[in-house]
């Protein structure tokens, strides 16, 4: 073991330790402490527990909401196209074309922009 050397975590603000750290971290001096800490925890797992819930409900439903958006897709590109709904990846945009390729059509006079409002 010559030559190695025990690494050593370096140590930040993270470690240093406050009074709050300290009287959370420690363990209760006396039962009174004790079950005033265990009811504390138990109120926050079962508001923990509320809020998984709602949080659940919540996945639940937009997925539901989900489902019906890709029924009713797949049914209109069946309407639209006649063809079977399919799984297709993202859309890719038309290659753009440089300066020298693209090609310049005569624009009859009089024909501007067309703005509907």
């Amino acid at each position: 073991m010559i030559g190695e050397r025990k690494k050593v975590p370096k140590k930040g603000m993270r470690n240093v330790a406050t009074v709050q750290t300290r009287a959370t971290s420690s363990t209760p001096a006396n039962r009174t402490q004790a079950v005033s800490r265990f009811a504390r925890l138990e109120n926050e797992r079962m508001r923990i527990l509320r809020e998984l819930d709602a949080w659940n409900a919540r996945k639940a439903e937009a997925e539901r909401m989900l489902a019906k958006v890709e029924a009713e897709l797949g049914a209109l590109q069946t309407l639209l196209l006649g063809a079977p709904p399919v799984a297709s990846g993202p859309l890719r945009p038309a290659p753009r074309l440089r300066p020298a390729q693209k090609v310049q059509e005569p624009r009859p006079l009089g024909h501007g922009a067309l703005l509907e409002y």
